[in-house]
C-alpha cells in the first residue's frame, strides 16, 4: 500500500562527511549499513528522551531518510546545528513510499526487509509513481504488522517523552558498539547497569475479555478482527499476572 504518512528526506554533502555527520548523531551504526540496505534508527537529546524515529536507506552510496511526516521537521531542526559543522543540508524529496507485508517466511532473504520473524516480514520501497500499485492492504493491517514485530512507531505527541528502552528501540534500533551519539552515555547506562524492572511488550488482548489491570498504555490501541492490540512498557510483576490470565497473549520485544 501507499504509506501516505511518510516522508523521504535527502541529505545532501560529501559523501563522507554525511556518514561521519550521521554515525555521530544517530542511534544505529550506518557504517554498518550496506548499498540497498534499510536500518532502523533514531535520534535522542542529550537526556537519552527519543526525539524522532526513521529508517535510513542507503541508495546508490546515498542516505535517505524515510520519516512519519510529523516528525520530519523535528527532525531538521533538531539536527541543524550539527549539520552546519559538516556542510550538510536536507532537502524534501517527492518520493512515495510503498509498504509491504510479505507473509512467506521463505522468501524473506532479500536486503529491502527492514523487520521480520519468521512468520512475516516488512519492506518499506521509495518509488517515484506508486499509480500502478493497488492497495491489498489497510493502513490499520501495516499498523498491526509493525505492533506484532514490537516496532513502535512514535508520532509528534511522544517527542522527547521515552528513552528507547522504554520503546523497545533499545533493542531495535539502538547499536552499543559504535561509539558515541547524543545520550548514548545515559542509554548505555541503562542498558548495561539499569535493573531491569519493566519489559516492553505488544498485548493481544480479546474484545470481549479485557485485560483486568492497569496499564498505561503506549501509542494507539488498534482494534482488529475481535482483538484490542497496543503496545506498553509494564513491570514484570504485572507482566506475569496478565500471562496466568486466559484470551491474552503478550508479545516481548525481538532484535530481528
Amino acid at each position: 500500500m501507499h504509506l501516505k504518512s511518510l516522508k523521504v528526506l535527502h541529505i545532501k554533502g560529501d559523501e563522507q562527511k554525511i556518514k561521519d555527520f550521521l554515525q555521530g548523531q544517530v542511534s544505529s551504526d550506518i557504517l554498518s549499513l550496506e548499498n540497498n540496505y534499510a536500518q532502523l534508527s533514531c535520534i535522542c537529546n542529550q537526556k537519552g528522551l527519543v526525539m524522532a524515529e526513521f529508517i535510513i536507506k542507503k541508495i546508490d552510496s546515498q542516505f535517505k531518510i524515510i520519516i512519519d511526516g510529523s516528525l520530519a521537521d523535528i527532525f531538521i531542526e533538531d539536527l541543524a546545528p550539527y549539520a552546519k559543522f559538516f556542510g550538510v543540508t536536507f532537502t524534501e524529496g517527492e518520493e512515495m513510499i510503498k509498504g509491504t507485508v510479505q507473509r512467506n517466511a521463505s522468501e524473506i532473504n532479500n536486503d529491502t526487509f527492514y523487520l521480520y520473524n519468521m512468520d512475516f516480514g516488512l519492506q518499506m520501497e521509495i518509488s517515484n509513481d506508486l499509480s500502478l500499485i493497488p492497495s491489498e492492504i489497510s493502513y490499520q493491517e501495516w499498523l498491526v504488522a509493525n505492533k506484532l514485530l514490537s516496532n513502535y512507531q512514535m508520532c509528534a505527541e511522544d517527542v522527547g517523552l521515552y528513552r528507547p528502552l522504554e520503546l523497545n528501540y533499545d533493542k531495535l534500533r539502538v547499536s552499543y558498539t559504535k561509539g558515541c551519539f547524543r545520550g548514548q552515555e545515559i542509554i548505555a547506562r541503562m542498558h548495561y547497569l539499569g535493573v531491569n524492572r519493566r519489559t516492553f511488550c505488544t498485548v493481544i488482548e480479546d474484545t470481549n475479555h479485557p485485560i483486568e489491570l492497569d496499564i498505561k498504555i503506549t501509542g494507539d490501541r488498534i482494534s482488529y478482527k475481535n482483538y484490542d492490540i497496543y503496545n506498553c512498557c509494564i513491570e514484570n510483576t504485572v507482566k506475569e499476572k496478565i500471562e496466568s490470565q486466559e484470551n491474552h497473549q503478550l508479545i516481548q520485544a525481538t532484535t530481528n
